[in-house]
């Protein structure tokens, strides 16, 4: 009895053994009742992405054949590479579309086997592996309804109708299913890239620890913008479409250029491309492309963006780094600014960034505050910024007289960067030495600068020791615009001597210069090198009254020469040399005059008499304040054009006080325009008055083109733009 009960449990536990394995070793190829019951609806009744292996597309004479790989790819996922009808790698993108509309593809209406149109001849046939089970099917031709789907037969799953997503898929050729990147590394994958062009200097590139050196230029570093596009170009080596070998061979007949690259792991194939001629295709979009074959690691011939080909006609001159340094402003963690070695006591300037700021650690031990941090970032950006006129090798046996030493610090592994700096010649043109490559830059002046140890840098913006009030000013000397100016405020209102001010503008240029800041302050002092005292050196002085036991006050600020993406400018309250805003020049270069002569009311014209050399003519109202202005026996459509052309006569600006200049054109005008202006319009009185305006020789302010222009009664001569007195001119 015991022995019966034990035997029991042990038959159930064989008989369970047996089963799984019946399942395991016969019955796993297929699919499973619950996995058809699950997925009904579906056209593969057990699928998962991650179990497919391989999949099979016949289309007439082409075979497409897809293979997951065994070893991980890049992205933690199983590879697929295309066995047929060439090997390849398998454009991960276009897999995994397909298997997403093969797993989600619904069965749209079960149809019989005879109302199966086009199965017999199938336009695919193919065949789908996942995990033990092996689909096999083929699709025919479009069903009526709906829209575009079309007839499918799966072995042992009866015959259907899909939908046109899945139909699309399935007829897709195997160009469709190519790896489309012919390149296959990025920068940081390569240790060394060679260009050659058919009577061209070969270029060469080599990987020199982070950065790469242009071997035809005699080790010299290259330029990261410039590797950076070049880089780029080959990540965007992408086919439009593929071409065959003849069309290949075509284009090959003129080659333009040949890349060849060499990874930086050994175990890694090489790339080979060939750059050859124009895209043999039909299609608009791609006659600017090119043909570029991959000769290795595997061939593949394509229509590429023409972009490709002019990156890759890089010269060895445009690829040097023509920068000092190779950081990024973003990269710099510290910086250091010091006097040559043996130059004798001089100022040294150590920073580092700190918590989001910066550490002056000399030659001030401090924290940097939030208005000096403003200028330390510019002088960084600038550092990190300058660019050289010319690079080159030192030439043998070149004496190199260093001046000043800049040292800084990257981010990531803490790399240091050596530039050294010779004083400037007297053409302002300073040397400098980068330690990483042995280069010679040659740097302008202002440049060069930057490199040296000036604490005064690190200043915040105002240029005034002291804040000063823009409305406790008085008086304004101009000494900066055509002619000498002087403000003078009077009960609350601007006047100039001799014109009428405008008050707006006049308050405009006090604010300005009372609330002035540096772009960048360079210089403790003048070294006579920025142009002050010279041609084009001008100041503006600002006039503060005594006020209790505080006398009155002179506040000047002095403009040099050109420089800097600015003006060099000096404030006469401290000898510190920056560099002012352009925009505070040119302000100064025009004096606040009343432009309102210049403000034409056509409405308020009687009569009107326009002269061009000896040609002249006279408009008049038919009655006062109302009707056109007609000129008698005339075409109507002339007046109506040329008061409208008028009524945009405006001055931009004054150019500068007193008597016109023999060369501003006023002694044989352009235009002369006289007008009677009627009663109440115009004088105090009521009575009829007259407006004379002369426009003298054309002339430039600027970047503005336009016309010298005065009025009657106002000793000033001002700037008309180009385009309206042109318009009076074309409406004659």
């Amino acid at each position: 009895m015991k022995i019966a009960n034990t035997a029991t449990p042990v038959a159930l536990v064989v008989l369970a053994i047996g089963t799984a394995g019946y399942a395991y070793f016969v019955d796993r190829g297929r699919v499973s009742d619950a996995d058809r019951a699950a997925r009904r609806t579906d056209v593969f009744p057990s699928f998962r992405v991650d179990q497919v292996r391989k999949i099979e597309l016949v289309h007439g004479s082409e075979t497409l054949a897809l293979a997951r790989d065994a070893a991980a790819g890049a992205d933690g996922q199983s590879a697929w590479t295309m066995v047929q009808p060439r090997r390849d790698p398998a454009d991960p993108s276009a897999v995994d579309a397909l298997l997403r509309e093969l797993e989600m593809a619904p069965r749209v209406r079960d149809v019989n086997e005879a109302d199966g149109v086009g199965l017999d001849a199938p336009r695919v046939r193919g065949s789908l592996t996942v995990g033990q089970v092996t689909y096999r099917f083929v699709v025919g031709a479009d069903a009526l309804t709906p829209e575009g789907a079309a007839y499918m037969r799966l072995d042992g799953e009866g015959t259907f109708v899909v939908e046109r997503t899945l139909k699309v898929q399935l007829l897709r050729g195997a160009d469709a299913y190519r790896e489309r990147s012919l390149v296959p590394y990025g920068a940081n994958d390569v240790a060394r890239l060679e260009l050659t062009a058919p009577g061209v200097a070969r270029v060469t590139l080599e990987r020199r620890g982070t950065a790469f050196r242009v071997d035809g230029q005699g080790g010299l570093r290259a330029s990261r913008a410039a590797l950076d596009h070049l880089f780029g170009a080959l990540a965007d080596a992408r086919a439009e479409s593929f071409v065959d070998d003849a069309a290949a061979e075509r284009a090959m007949a003129s080659i333009v250029r040949t890349v060849v690259i060499t990874p930086r792991d050994a175990s890694r194939p090489g790339t080979t491309l060939v750059v050859g001629g124009a895209c043999p295709s039909e299609d608009p979009e791609l006659r600017a492309d090119v043909v570029v074959v991959r000769t290795a690691p595997s061939r593949a011939a394509a229509c590429v963006a023409g972009g490709v080909a002019d990156a890759l006609a890089a010269t060895a001159a445009s690829l040097v780094d023509d920068s000092p340094l190779m950081a990024h402003a973003d990269e710099i963690e510290e910086v250091r600014l010091e006097p040559a070695a043996g130059s004798g006591a001089g100022p040294v300037v150590d920073l580092a960034r700190r918590a989001g700021g910066w550490h002056e650690r000399a030659p001030d031990e401090r924290e940097i505050p939030p208005g000096e941090a403003d200028s330390t970032n510019a002088l960084v950006d600038a550092l990190a910024g300058a660019r050289a006129l010319d690079v080159r090798r030192a030439a043998p046996g070149e004496r190199f007289t260093v001046r000043a030493r800049a040292t800084i610090l990257r981010t990531g592994g803490g790399a240091s960067e050596v530039v050294e700096v010779t004083a400037p010649d007297a053409l302002g043109v300073a040397l400098a030495r980068r330690i990483d490559d042995g280069a010679i830059l040659a740097l302008a002046r202002g440049v060069a600068r930057r490199f040296e140890p000036h604490p005064i840098a690190l200043s915040a913006g105002p240029v005034w020791r002291s804040p000063v009030d823009p409305g406790a000013v008085v008086a304004v000397d101009d000494g900066c615009s055509h002619g000498p100016a002087r403000l003078e405020l009077d009960g609350g209102v601007w006047k100039a001597r001799g014109v009428a001010a405008d008050n707006l503008s006049a308050g405009d240029l006090v604010e300005a210069f009372a609330r002035a800041k540096a772009d960048a302050w360079v210089a403790e002092s003048d070294d006579g090198t920025f142009g002050f005292g010279r041609e084009g050196s001008c100041a503006v002085t600002l006039v503060l009254p005594s006020s209790g036991r505080e006398p009155g006050r002179r506040l000047g600020l002095v403009f040099g020469a050109p420089g800097e993406g600015g003006v060099y400018a000096r404030a006469s309250d401290g000898p510190g040399v920056f560099v002012a805003s352009a925009v505070l020049r040119e302000l100064a270069s025009h004096p606040p005059v009343d432009r309102g002569p210049f403000r034409l009311d056509l409405a308020s014209w009687t009569r009107v008499s326009i002269e061009r050399g000896a040609a002249r003519i006279a408009l008049s109202r038919a009655r006062d304040g109302g009707g056109p202005l007609e000129r008698a026996g005339g075409d109507a459509g002339v007046p109506e054009k040329l008061e409208s052309a008028l009524a945009g006569l405006r001055a931009e600006c004054a150019l500068h006080t007193g008597p016109a200049t023999s060369d501003e054109g006023f002694d044989r005008p352009t235009l002369e325009i006289d007008a009677v202006v009627s009663a109440g319009a115009g004088g105090d009185d009521g009575a009829a008055g007259a407006l004379h305006i002369e426009i003298g020789a054309p002339t430039r302010d600027g970047t503005t083109e336009g016309y010298f222009a005065r009025a009657a009664g106002v000793d000033a001569t001002f700037l008309v733009s180009r385009a309206a007195v042109n318009a009076v001119l074309d409406a004659w």
